[in-house]
């Protein structure tokens, strides 16, 4: 399995989606697993239970993915638990897809569907990017800065980290 981690609107699930088809893989989103299983959106989630339940509800389905063969695009926040870490690290290569705070501002500031940036503001979500750096960090095998990368430039270059010669392989 291959993690994508990295922070709210770097890229994971357009990435994601994009290498997996290139792979012949199955994808998995951990948000979308959640909402699926609670018949709730995040933001709903976030309402109704708060942040630490839905940290706890990305670590169940982290546990509960199976499958060598697989690209899982993560939420913002999933690396922030040393579970969540350590799971990764476990059951697969974690790249993280890195990108400028000021890049980001530009993808996500009008974005409500994401719970962080309507409560927090965007200060409040610098201050959460500076200090989930480290953690991304800590928990990549491999760190790829996409904000000046197209999405088939981010994908090459995470086939050739990886050193995939055909779909379907590579080679650890």
């Amino acid at each position: 399995m291959i993690f994508l981690i990295g922070f709210m609107g770097c890229g994971k699930t357009t990435i994601g989606k994009k290498l997996a088809e290139h792979l012949g893989w199955n994808w998995f989103d951990t948000d979308q697993l959640i909402e699926e299983k609670y018949e709730l959106k995040i933001k709903e989630i976030f309402e109704k239970y708060g942040e630490e339940r839905f940290r706890e509800m990305e670590t169940e389905a982290l546990k509960e993915l199976k499958g060598e063969q697989g690209i899982v695009m993560t939420g913002g926040g999933m690396a922030g638990r040393k579970v969540n870490r350590d799971l990764m690290r476990e059951k697969g290569k974690v790249i993280w897809l890195n990108c400028s705070f000021e890049e980001l501002a530009k993808r996500i500031s009008n974005d409500d569907t994401r719970p962080l940036v309507t409560q927090k503001g965007l200060a409040g979500v610098k201050s959460l990017y500076e200090e989930r750096l480290p953690l991304y960090d800590s928990a990549a095998d491999l760190a790829i800065e996409t904000a000046e990368l197209t999405i088939d430039e981010t994908i090459k270059k995470v086939l050739a980290c990886l050193k995939v010669d055909h779909p379907g392989e590579t080679n650890r």
